[in-house]
This record gives structure tokens, C-alpha cells and sequence, in this order.
């Protein structure tokens, strides 16, 4: 076939001649709205070419205007001119101008010539002439300086500022006897310059200096109000001016519509002009928008010509169709009518089996099935049903399930269901049953709506062993497994909803064991819980009647009972509680009794500033009161004794956090022999001077020290400086006197390290005497034994002090290895005037004597207590009589006195 015949062919096919037609269409639109663009596209950068046409004019009127003005200054002025009459010329060519122009003669030099162009103008009488030369100047640049500036506001401002220039620059300046233009450096600053004959053998011009930024602003700063147009100033690829201040339209990032290059006197100034189009985002004024608009409006009309001819060319195919559908839809009717027949009679065999399967689970299922009729009657139920609830031979006869119901609640919440024909959530209730007397059932159902009737369809399970099992859960989680009391949390739940009632008194006690732990670790643990059971039996016959009681734990018990309930007084309880404790226990054929400690704290209603766990604290607080009295008693907590606690946990957190060196200092109490008069050694006092608690006892944080383990570290600080101090005086022949406590003899790390610190050091340990009180020696005497063995073989002296207020016999005195007794001072006062301290006095003198021990008396106040102590043979004496305790640096002192006193 050719081609010819081809053509022909496709010209008679409606479709395919409509596609044809309707894509020459389509491209004859688009070439037309090229053809328009490129046309309005000319025509807009013609009248943008005019307009920077106009704004060249304006630049260059105005840098002509400038350029005339200096010509004229020029003029004016001959070769050389008095500072009067350049002023004078200044003034009246300059002060009709609108730009702030400065006039100025400038010296073009080298760097070579800055001292010579200095010494010059300082012999004219400037004498603050200074050149400021530019920063990064290379070896062969020129830079131009300011020497004169008109007018005089300019003058000291301006007078000796420098800008360096290319030497082809000068050369060109002064080679064409022409303007020029010079850019100052690092600033907006600008020079017409005009070269003038030579002064003092110097290169000279003269020129005006202005911002070029400002001159550009009264060009154009209105350009965008007028025309909707910005320019933009380029200088070596700077910007030196924008028309857009506020950069509203980012005009660095926009290609301007037309650049022009405008020459400044040899500087060349590049104009942008960027056109309201460009500046504009109205879509609406577009041009290329509305001509792809109407290409596009043009194009959908060619399509839907296109479309109503594919439309009829269509028509007759789709009625050939429609026909044949027809048809073929008739046939699967009859299918689809066959199909259903025998879905249905499927449907029916399966219902049939359903309905039996149904029936069988209803009349075996272990739950309870039941039936009701909208009034809640039960008109149906399987035999598990009748089991729980209805003797199986009793007829229904419309029993109402709400009959079987105990809970008053559950029967109200089941009638509003009734009522309402309302779904629910699963529902436990009390149920009355005819064969179990009363069990627990779960129900569950909802509610069927049928078009002839509503009926209830539910099932109940017996869950009698869960209720029983989880009320004992929440028995178990509220009481102590050994004692059978309330445990802690409960407790406090308890006190937590006593604070919160109104007008009542409430006792709270804390009570613990005494010996409890002796018991525990002797006996064992069986034996221990065997007390704790009956001490609990005990008290619940006692108190169980008025009171809640209960076991915080350990040995440790808490009761609460309101005070109107007492009907005797709340000392006599007490007591009888305490008479209980007391009372033996049996273990395995042997009796065991243990006393107690109460701790009382009284609240009254209602309570809400102090929580539970405070008042229990509170009450803790107290029993550790009674304790510290002895125990087998009771307390009543006060402010004292919480303020004593407060301040024994603050001193606790301080030493805790304690800076040694910064806050520990040592003092030392002079010791005297031969009256007072002769120093023997000195005894250490530790003080501490707390920032946040001030100065604190040691009477006070020793023993604190010793409960939270950092004696030790304290007792080390001790040593550590004592032995620097005799280390400084090692030649005066003293010794020094350490207090330590016993529980730093115990520690067998404080032992090693205090042979370590003598090991390795020049001292003798004969230098130092050990102090242990005499209470704190005889309460632990089996334990310290061998560690003050150990020390007296080493050298160390072994001193009791406060001698004769502890318990001692003298019986242990042989067996303990002590070298010497320190009278306490409550022994002394007195002995002046009083037979009896004197003779106590006597006695243990003669007691130290037949031991061989140093006797040393301290508190010695009065030269008479002096006198007596010497007559009874005492050895030693130490008092503020003699000397206070002194810092480190009067105690050097003495020293040095000492041995002044030795050598004369």
C-alpha cells in the first residue's frame, strides 16, 4: 500500500483524524504564545534600557557637578595658600552643597617619608600631627595622607588618616593632570582628587571627600516609591548602594533586567535595574501566565471538540454492545438463581444441626444457662443452673432472678438493667442458693431483641474459692505473717485516717525490744520469733480491745488508740505494758525475759501539717529517748528531744561532708611539774569550727563521730598533726598527749597505720601518751587489752583520765597496762578550803604511789589548788591557772621560752 493510500485512509477515520487535528492545534497555539513572549519580552527590556538611560544621566550629572566644584576650589587657591584662606574657599564653595563634602589636601608618600611628613607638620604647629598608616602595606605601595581638612569640624578628625594606593595609580594621577577617583579602604569614604603643584619637595593634590552611598541615596532612594523599580550600585563587586534598605526582595539573589558600567573618574560604577515584574508576585499580571493560559484555555476547546467526535464515532459501537450484554446478563441470571437454591437448602440442613449442637452444650455445660423474658423472669435453664441456685425438681413456674439476689446494691443496679433492657459488664454477687445456703456467682449476658420478643440469655459460674482466696490476699497484704498484727503499710494507713478526723486525741506508741538481739543471736532465730509471737499475743490481750497494733518490723512494734477510750490513765497502760515485756518467756525448758522501750507521741485532730510517717518518727524519736535513760521505761516526745535529734543528724551530715584541714584545728594545753613552773608537755584538744553549724563541742560530735564511723579518720587527723608539731620541736624534750577512743584501738587499720606513721618517722612513741577515759576503758576493757599492750611495748604511754568518775576497781588497775592518772577536774574544786576533797585527793595519790603511776590534775584554777596539789605529792598539774589552750603558734612559742630557760 502506498503511502498516498495510507494518508487517505487515516483522513477517513473520525477518531484518528480528530487526534490529528486537535495536536496541529495545540502546537499552533504554543508557537503563537512564543511569538508573544519573545515580543513583550523585548519591549520590556527596551523601556528598562530607557530608564537606566535616565539614572546614568542623573549619576553623571551629578559626579560632573562635583568634578566642577573642585576645578573651581582649584582655582581659587594658589600654589600656596594660608590655613585662613583655604578655610575661606572651604566655607564658601562647599555650604550650599546638600552632600557633606570635606575638602582635603592630601601628600602622596612611602613609608619612607612618614617621619619626614611628621616632623614637618609638628614644626607648622601641629604638633599632634601623627601619620596613620595602613595595615597590610606592601614594601613599594604609595598611600595617600590627609595634612589639611576644611571645614574645621573635619580637621582634628581627619588630620593624618592614610590610604594606601598602587603606584600606578599615582602615577597615572599625576601623569594626566586629571580627576580621579580614590576608594579608601575598609570604609564608604571617597576622594575626587585633582593633583596640585608640589609642596615641600612632596607629591600634592587636592580633593573632596564624601560617601558615595549618601551621594547615590538622593539620586535614588526614591526610585522604588516612583517607578516600583530598585537599583542596585555595584564598586569591585560590592555593593555601595541598594535601593532596597530594608531587603525586602533579597535583590543579591535576582538577576537585574539590565546592568549599565558608568565611569567615576577611573573607577568604574556598575548600575542594576531590577523592574516591577520582578519585584512583583501577582500571578495575575504574569504575562507568560496569561499566554500559557490561553494556550491552555485553547488547547481543552481543541480537546473537547476532539472528545464529541470520539463521542459519536462511538455511539453505534456502544449500542452493538449494549445488545450483547443484555444478553449475556439474562444467562447468568438463571445461574445465579440455581446457585441460591442450593445455598438455602444448605443453610437449612446446617441450622438444623446448629439448633442440636446448641442443645446439647445448653443441657451439658458445666455453667449456669439460663433464659429471661423482658420482665427478668427465668423462663429456661440447664441443669448446672438449677444446681447452683434451684432444687433440680422444682419446677421455674416464672421465678424472677433478682430474688436470688443478697446484695441490696447488685439487686438495684439488676432492676435498672431490666428496666432499661441495658447491656452490662459482668456482675458478683451474693447469691441466696436453695441447696448451698449463700455462694458467689459471676453473671454474664446480654440482651436479643427479636422482632416478636426480648429476651436475656446469661450464664453464671460459682466463684465462691476465688472470693474466699483473694480476701485472704488482701488479709495476708495488710497483716504480718508471724504475728498476725498489722504490718507497717497498714499501720499507716491507719494513722493516716486518724489525722484526718475531727476533735480527737490520739495515742501513738513505738515500741521496741531491749536484749532482743542478744536473744536472737544466742538462741537463734526460732527462739526469736517465738518471743515475738508471744510479746504480740500478749499485748493483743492487753490492748487488742482499744487499740490497733502492729509490727514495723524486727523487734520493732507501733500501737494507736484514741484517747477517749482509755478508761484508766495512759500511765498506768504504760506500765502494764512494760510489766508484760518484762514478764519470762519459755524456750526449750529454760526461761528468758527482755524489757522495753516506749516511745508516746500524742496528736490531736484533725492533723494535716504533719504526715504519718513523721508522727511515727516522731514517736521512734522518743523510744530512742527512753532508751538513753536506761530503758524499761517510756518517754513522751517533746520539741527538746526532736530539736536534740534534728541537731544530731545535722552534725552527722557535716562530718559526712567535713574538709579537715579547712575546718579542724588543733590546741594544746600546757602540762607543768615543779609548781607550775617547768613545762612537761602539752595535751591535744581537737576543735571544730563548722561553716554551717559554727563551733561544735567535741563533748558533742566525739560520740556522733564514733556511731557513724569517721573517729578513725578524725584520730588519724589527730596524730598527723601532733607529731608535725613535735616534729617542728623534736629538740625541746616534751611529750604530748593524745585523747583516743576505744573504738579507734580496736580498728585494726588505725593500729597498723599509727606503728606505720612511728616506722617511718624520726620521733620516739615515749613522746606520746595515749588518754582513754575511764569509763570508756572499763566498759570495753576485755576488747582493748591487747591493743594497749601492743602500744606500751611500742613506747606509748597509757593515761587514764577523768580518774574516779567511771566504775573501775583497782583490781583491774594491776592487770591494765597504764603508766599514769589524770585527776578529773570536779575533784579539785574545792580542795583549797575542803577537808574531804583534800583527803580524796590524798587517797589517790597514795592509790597512784603503790602503783607506781604519774598522778596529773587538771582544772586547776587557783594558786591555792596549786599549793595543796604539790603538799599530796602530784606530779603533774594542767589547768587555766597555769596556762589556757594555746594555738600553734603560742605553743611555739613557749617552747621557745623553755629553751631559753634551759640554756641560761
Amino acid at each position: 500500500m502506498s503511502i498516498v493510500t495510507r494518508f487517505i485512509s487515516l483522513l477517513r477515520s473520525p477518531f484518528q483524524s480528530g487526534t490529528i487535528y486537535c495536536v496541529l492545534f495545540i502546537c499552533l497555539m504554543a508557537y503563537i504564545g512564543v511569538v508573544l513572549n519573545d515580543y513583550y519580552h523585548k519591549q520590556e527590556k527596551q523601556s528598562a534600557e530607557l530608564q537606566l538611560t535616565q539614572y546614568e544621566y542623573q549619576l553623571n550629572s551629578k559626579l560632573d557637578q562635583l568634578g566642577h566644584l573642585l576645578y573651581a576650589i582649584d582655582a581659587f587657591l594658589p600654589a600656596t595658600s594660608t590655613q585662613s584662606l583655604f578655610h575661606q574657599v572651604a566655607h564658601s564653595q562647599l555650604s550650599n552643597s546638600e552632600l557633606p563634602i570635606s575638602l582635603e589636601v592630601y601628600h602622596d608618600i612611602t613609608k619612607a617619608q612618614v617621619s619626614q611628613v611628621e616632623r614637618l607638620y609638628q614644626q607648622r604647629g601641629s604638633f599632634d600631627f601623627r601619620v596613620q598608616i595602613p595595615e597590610s602595606l606592601a614594601a613599594d605601595n604609595h598611600f595617600f595622607t590627609i595634612v589639611n581638612a576644611a571645614p574645621l569640624s573635619e580637621y582634628g578628625h581627619t588630620l593624618g588618616e592614610s590610604t594606601a594606593t598602587k603606584p600606578a595609580f599615582s602615577h597615572h594621577l599625576y601623569a594626566s593632570q586629571t580627576l580621579q577617583a580614590l576608594s579608601w579602604r575598609n570604609s564608604d569614604k571617597w576622594s575626587l582628587l585633582l593633583p596640585r603643584p608640589q609642596e615641600f619637595e612632596l607629591q600634592t593634590a587636592i580633593g573632596l571627600s564624601f560617601e558615595l552611598s549618601l551621594l547615590l541615596e538622593g539620586l535614588f532612594s526614591q526610585v522604588y516609591q516612583n517607578t516600583k523599580q530598585h537599583v542596585r550600585v555595584i564598586v569591585e563587586e560590592r555593593a555601595v548602594f541598594n535601593s532596597d534598605w530594608q531587603n525586602n526582595f533579597n535583590l543579591a539573589t535576582l538577576s537585574p533586567k539590565v546592568t549599565r558600567d558608568v565611569d567615576f573618574y577611573g573607577q568604574t560604577l556598575t548600575l542594576q535595574l531590577y523592574t516591577k515584574k520582578q519585584l512583583s508576585s501577582n500571578l495575575l499580571v504574569s504575562r507568560q501566565l496569561i499566554i500559557i493560559g490561553f494556550v491552555i484555555v485553547a488547547s481543552i476547546c481543541g480537546v473537547l471538540v476532539w472528545l464529541q467526535l470520539k463521542a459519536l464515532a462511538s455511539r453505534n459501537q456502544t449500542i452493538n454492545n449494549l445488545v450483547i450484554e443484555r444478553t449475556a446478563s439474562l444467562d447468568q441470571a438463571n445461574q445465579k438463581v440455581l446457585r441460591e437454591s442450593d445455598k438455602r437448602l444448605q443453610a437449612l440442613q446446617q441450622q438444623v444441626v446448629a439448633e442440636r449442637k446448641y442443645k446439647s452444650l445448653f443441657l451439658n455445660s458445666r455453667e449456669g444457662l439460663f433464659v429471661l423474658n423482658h420482665r427478668g423472669q427465668i423462663i429456661e435453664a440447664n441443669p448446672a443452673f438449677k444446681r447452683l441456685l434451684i432444687d433440680e425438681n422444682k419446677p421455674l413456674d416464672g421465678t424472677a432472678l433478682e430474688d436470688y439476689i443478697l446484695d441490696d446494691e447488685v439487686k438495684a443496679l439488676w432492676q435498672q438493667v431490666v428496666a432499661d433492657k441495658q447491656q452490662h459488664k459482668e456482675l458478683d454477687w451474693l447469691a441466696r442458693s436453695e441447696q448451698h445456703g449463700t455462694i458467689w456467682l459471676r453473671q454474664s449476658g446480654h440482651w436479643l431483641h427479636h422482632p416478636d420478643a426480648v429476651l436475656y440469655e446469661g450464664r453464671i459460674t460459682d466463684i465462691t474459692q476465688d472470693k474466699l482466696f483473694n480476701e485472704q490476699l488482701k488479709y495476708k497484704a495488710r497483716h504480718d505473717s508471724l504475728t498476725d498484727l498489722l504490718n507497717r503499710l497498714a499501720f499507716l494507713k491507719l494513722v493516716d485516717e486518724a489525722r484526718e478526723s475531727i476533735g480527737k486525741t490520739f495515742i501513738l506508741l513505738y515500741i521496741d525490744l531491749d536484749r532482743f538481739k542478744l536473744i536472737n543471736d544466742t538462741l537463734g532465730h526460732l527462739a526469736g520469733d517465738k518471743l515475738l509471737v508471744e510479746f504480740a499475743g500478749r499485748m493483743q490481750l492487753l490492748l487488742g480491745s482499744f487499740a490497733d497494733i502492729a509490727r514495723l518490723g524486727g523487734d520493732e512494734f507501733a500501737v494507736l488508740f484514741d484517747l477517749q477510750r482509755l478508761e484508766r490513765p495512759l500511765e498506768g497502760i504504760l506500765e502494764d505494758m512494760l510489766s508484760e515485756i518484762r514478764k519470762p518467756f519459755t524456750y526449750k525448758q529454760h526461761t528468758h525475759s527482755v524489757s522495753g522501750s516506749i516511745g508516746v507521741r500524742t496528736f490531736t485532730t484533725p492533723c494535716t501539717n504533719v504526715k504519718a510517717e513523721k508522727l511515727l518518727h516522731d514517736a521512734d524519736i522518743a523510744m530512742y529517748e527512753a532508751k538513753k535513760r536506761g530503758k524499761n521505761a517510756f518517754h513522751i516526745y517533746t520539741r527538746d528531744i526532736a530539736c536534740q535529734a534534728a541537731r544530731k543528724i545535722e552534725i552527722e551530715r557535716a562530718l559526712q561532708d567535713i574538709n579537715l584541714d579547712l575546718e579542724l584545728s588543733l590546741n594544746f594545753q600546757p602540762i607543768f611539774c615543779q609548781r607550775g613552773k617547768a613545762l612537761k608537755g602539752f595535751e591535744a584538744l581537737l576543735r571544730w569550727q563548722s561553716p554551717s553549724l559554727g563551733f561544735v563541742s567535741p563533748a558533742e560530735f566525739i560520740p556522733i563521730a564514733e556511731e557513724c564511723a569517721k573517729i578513725t579518720m578524725l584520730g588519724q587527723w589527730v596524730f598527723t598533726k601532733a607529731m608535725a608539731f613535735m616534729t617542728q620541736h623534736s629538740g625541746s624534750n616534751i611529750f604530748m598527749s593524745v585523747n583516743v577512743s576505744p573504738l579507734q584501738l580496736q580498728s585494726p587499720q588505725f593500729m597498723a597505720w599509727l606503728t606505720q606513721q612511728f616506722t617511718h618517722s624520726a620521733l620516739n612513741p615515749e613522746q606520746f601518751k595515749i588518754e582513754l577515759t575511764e569509763s570508756a576503758m572499763m566498759a570495753t576493757e576485755d576488747n582493748l587489752v591487747e591493743p594497749l599492750e601492743v602500744l606500751h611495748e611500742q613506747g606509748f604511754g597509757i593515761y587514764i583520765d577523768d580518774f574516779g568518775t567511771g566504775y573501775s576497781s583497782l583490781a583491774r588497775l594491776n592487770h591494765l597496762p597504764v603508766d599514769g592518772l589524770k585527776i578529773d577536774r570536779a575533784f579539785i574544786e574545792g580542795i583549797e578550803s575542803g577537808e574531804k576533797p583534800r583527803q580524796l585527793i590524798e587517797a589517790i595519790c597514795a592509790i597512784a604511789k603503790s602503783f607506781n603511776l604519774v598522778v596529773t590534775a587538771e582544772g586547776i584554777e587557783q594558786s591555792e589548788q596549786l599549793d595543796v596539789l604539790v603538799k599530796l605529792h602530784c606530779q603533774q598539774t594542767q589547768g587555766y591557772y597555769m596556762s589556757r589552750p594555746l594555738n600553734k603558734d603560742d605553743a611555739s612559742s613557749l617552747c621557745a621560752q623553755r629553751r631559753l630557760a634551759i640554756v641560761s
